[in-house]
This record gives structure tokens, C-alpha cells and sequence, in this order.
């Protein structure tokens, strides 16, 4: 995930002044769960996770249908697929960019919240490598829901995502499996970015895979 300096001397909210501040690892999610939430650029997203992986379905005003990632949280690699290519999808490394739903590394736990009905820790996450976002805040869950993510861009803190319900109910297994007979690419971490709309996932719109070669 987006990785961000702490200075040593800050210290975890809550403990002794004397005490130095120690990372956590992120809790991922550990129940199944179901989410809606508004995306920062415009548009909806309904997440669902069962088992480490995670349907990620994106509906925007300006795009007809919805793009639909099914995400490996293990393995971190991720399938999308588009409206305009609905046989295809395309196959990427999960960017530590990435901000919605799960995230992943150390942190360090630095206040509560309450989002949508839930309370959540707010934490601020640990630098892991580069990257085009500032100072990344998410408010997750005891057991490992990321309802909010705030991060800085161009020096502007924002909000690129937040929760607006939660269920927690077992998933039906199906939606995390491509449709029978969908063709898969691997194309270069950080190419879908622009076309999922969703800061930090990179800056070009993933290029249309070529036709497959008649036989």
C-alpha cells in the first residue's frame, strides 16, 4: 500500500510519552463481508471478500457498465475486466498503491472512528516504496475492513474512498471467478489505473489486449 514516513519520535496515541512508537501490521480483512462505498472521483463501488479474495465492481456515470476486478489479497494480483472487452480480462500485480477495501504492511494505530455505523482504528501507514500519493490514513476495522481512506495528493489530503454500509454475511463463491471462457492478458503493474479511475493506480488506461490470432 502507499507508503509514508513516520518520524521516531511520534508515539502510538494512548501509551506513556516515554514509549516509542511501534508499527503493526495492517490487519487484512478476516470475515466475509459485502460493502457499498463512494470513490472521491465520482461513482460507486461494491466490494465483497470471502477467504483472502476480494470483488471489486466500479460503476461510474461516464462509463456505460461497471469494471470488475477480482483480487488475489495473498498472492496480490488482481483480474479486471471492462465493459468494453467482456471476454477479456486483463491480469496485474496488485500495486502497493492500492487503497480500497484491504490494505497491506505496517502502521501505526493513531486514533478511532466511526464509519458508516462502524467504529474503526484510524491508521497511518508505513512507507513500503515510492510513490505518486503523500500520507496515506485508513480507518479499518477490528477485524480488518478498511471503511475510509484518506491520502495526500499535491499536498491536499482526500478522501479517495469511503464506506457507505456493511454487511457481514457469507459470499457466494461464484462472483470471485471469471465467467467461463474469459481470455487473460498480463499487462505491466500500473496500467489500469487511469481507466479504473482511482488515484494512485498508475497513469495510463490499460491498452486493449490485440485479437487473438486466428488459427
Amino acid at each position: 500500500m502507499p507508503a509514508f514516513a513516520v518520524a521516531a519520535g511520534v508515539l502510538i496515541l494512548g501509551l506513556p510519552s516515554v514509549s516509542p512508537a511501534r508499527a503493526d501490521p495492517v490487519p487484512l480483512p478476516a470475515t466475509d463481508f459485502a460493502l457499498k462505498a463512494d470513490l472521491k472521483r465520482g461513482g460507486t463501488i461494491d466490494i465483497a471478500h470471502s477467504h483472502g479474495r476480494m470483488r471489486v465492481e466500479i460503476q461510474k456515470s461516464n462509463i456505460p457498465g461497471s469494471m470488475v476486478g477480482i483480487i488475489d489479497l495473498n498472492a496480490r494480483s488482481m483480474l479486471v475486466r471492462t465493459p468494453n472487452l467482456p471476454n477479456m480480462a486483463v491480469e496485474i500485480e496488485l500495486p502497493p498503491e492500492y487503497v480500497l477495501g484491504a490494505l497491506t504492511g505496517t502502521g501505526l494505530r493513531v486514533g478511532e472512528d466511526t464509519v458508516a455505523g462502524e467504529a474503526c482504528d484510524l491508521w497511518k501507514i508505513d512507507p513500503q516504496m515510492k510513490s505518486a500519493l503523500g500520507p496515506t490514513t485508513a480507518c479499518i476495522t477490528p477485524d480488518g475492513i478498511a471503511l475510509r481512506t484518506a491520502v495526500e495528493i499535491k499536498g491536499t489530503k482526500q478522501t479517495v474512498f469511503e464506506a457507505t454500509s456493511l454487511t457481514r454475511a457469507p459470499q457466494d463463491q461464484k462472483q470471485f471467478q471469471l465467467p467461463p471462457g474469459t481470455q487473460v492478458m498480463k499487462v505491466p503493474k500500473g496500467k489500469i489505473g487511469a481507466a479504473l479511475g482511482i488515484p494512485g493506480l498508475g497513469g495510463a488506461p490499460a491498452e486493449a489486449p490485440p485479437a487473438p490470432a486466428k488459427p
